[in-house]
């Protein structure tokens, strides 16, 4: 059994349901859950919110917090986790957002490297995540940050206190 198989598992005894919101992983994470058979009594749905319009339209992202922070922040990867499960009415949420390459003089992030965000909120416990990475190229980097996501949510799987 893998990660993504003991998380649906687990999920699914203690009754809790699951939503994600995805930007820079365009719709990898969920794709990833609903390889596993029986995810869909678990997994409620996702949103792929790829521009601040959807970001807001969809997930309930404040313009302003875009404004102030960026897409690329942890302030809108919280609250786009906010929005999936006020959405969906899911007991845990996953976002994610961030910026995975190609680089060009116009990115204004040295040494080019990958700046991603992920908020996993579990009933009513938000935990942040920030993650850098050199770039591997945009296929090699959102398998990364799909991995790095499903191995924290199943490290907070496995902390009785979360649920």
């Amino acid at each position: 059994m893998n990660y993504k198989e003991i998380i649906i598992n687990e999920l699914r005894k203690a009754n809790l349901t699951l939503g994600i919101a995805e930007s820079v992983t365009g719709g990898m994470i969920a794709s990833t859950f609903v390889d596993v058979a029986g995810a869909s009594k678990v997994f409620k749905g996702g949103i792929v919110a790829y521009t601040d319009f959807a970001k807001s339209k969809l997930l309930g992202v404040s313009t302003d917090v875009l404004e102030k922070y960026s897409a690329y922040s942890a302030n809108v990867a919280r609250e786009m986790a906010k929005g999936i499960r006020n959405r969906l009415g899911t007991d845990i949420s996953i976002s994610v957002t961030g910026f995975a390459g190609p680089f060009n003089e116009n990115i204004p992030y040295d040494d080019k490297k990958c700046i991603v965000y992920f908020c996993i909120i579990i009933i009513d416990k938000v935990y942040d995540y920030e993650m850098v990475l050199v770039d591997e190229g945009r296929t090699n980097n959102r398998i990364t940050i799909v991995s790095k996501i499903i191995e924290e949510l199943f490290k907070l799987v496995y902390q009785p206190a979360n649920f």
